[in-house]
């Protein structure tokens, strides 16, 4: 659509970047604005900033390097374009698995818990990647096969990582929808009361099907196939597993502390 949002002599500022920037400003305020209403106490305003800081840093990293991975031999004919993320290219399992890593350790170091703050972020997850989303669609990477739907789009830029003059299924856009649909839900759900770690599980949950079933309308290059799944739905079954095992867990320590 339109990968850059404009130029100023040198200076380029990509529309996919914005978008993420956004994201991630969104989803800083939104955990800020809940802390200040709800007086929780489970982060101050020091500590969120400390910890959204690492989570930024390894999610890009995270999400650069699945990008890679998976597209490893592109990268290997131009080098240099493994630092080109403003263009695109970011996988969101890679980045979902780093920032989980890095919100492991910081808990573990502060010792601050884990299922607590994950009550918090979950949702404001679920909001930054849907401005996400929005800066795939409007960079043409992570679109859909091509299709007749009413509804399909044509990406036209010559700029765009979309495939060209083709009608496809707006798949960024697919996403985006049911992320800001997952955002609605988790916050009214951490309105009532529930124990910690419900609204992770969830998240786990709901986004592992919305993502495997999105995976199945892509057009883009998906890497290798492992029993007809791509990667991103192997690990959508394993999270999905995992949100399951979560409520187990959580089930079995309610029952376990009455």
């Amino acid at each position: 659509m339109y990968p850059i949002l404009f130029s100023f002599g040198k200076v380029t500022v990509y529309t996919y970047g914005f978008f993420i920037a956004v994201g991630f400003i969104a989803a800083i305020s939104y955990v800020s604005h809940i802390l200040k209403q709800t007086k929780s106490g489970v982060l101050t305003r020091d500590e969120l900033y400390n910890l959204f800081f690492g989570l930024i840093i390894s999610a890009i990293t995270g999400a650069r390097i699945l990008y890679i991975l998976v597209n490893f031999n592109a990268f290997l004919a131009s080098p240099l374009d493994i630092f080109k993320i403003w263009q695109g290219g970011l996988v969101y399992y890679g980045g979902f698995i780093a920032a989980i890593a890095f919100f492991i350790l910081y808990a573990f170091k502060t010792k601050k818990s884990f299922l607590k703050m994950s009550d918090i972020v979950a949702p404001a997850l679920a909001l930054g990647h849907f401005f996400g989303r929005i800066g795939c669609f409007f960079a043409g990477c992570c679109y859909g096969k091509e299709c007749a739907l009413p509804w399909s789009v044509a990406f036209t830029n010559s700029d765009s990582l979309a495939v060209q003059h083709v009608h496809v299924h707006p798949t960024q856009l697919y996403e985006a929808f049911a992320n800001i649909a997952l955002f609605v839900f988790l916050h009214f759900y951490n309105k009532k009361k529930h124990a910690s770690g419900m609204t992770l599980a969830f998240y786990l949950i709901i986004y592992a099907v919305m993502r495997f079933t999105v995976e199945f309308f892509r057009g883009d290059f998906r890497g290798e196939y492992y029993l007809g799944l791509s990667i991103s739905q192997i690990i959508s079954l394993i999270l999905f597993i995992s949100g399951l095992a979560l409520i187990v867990v959580i089930k079995r320590r309610i029952i376990t502390n009455k």
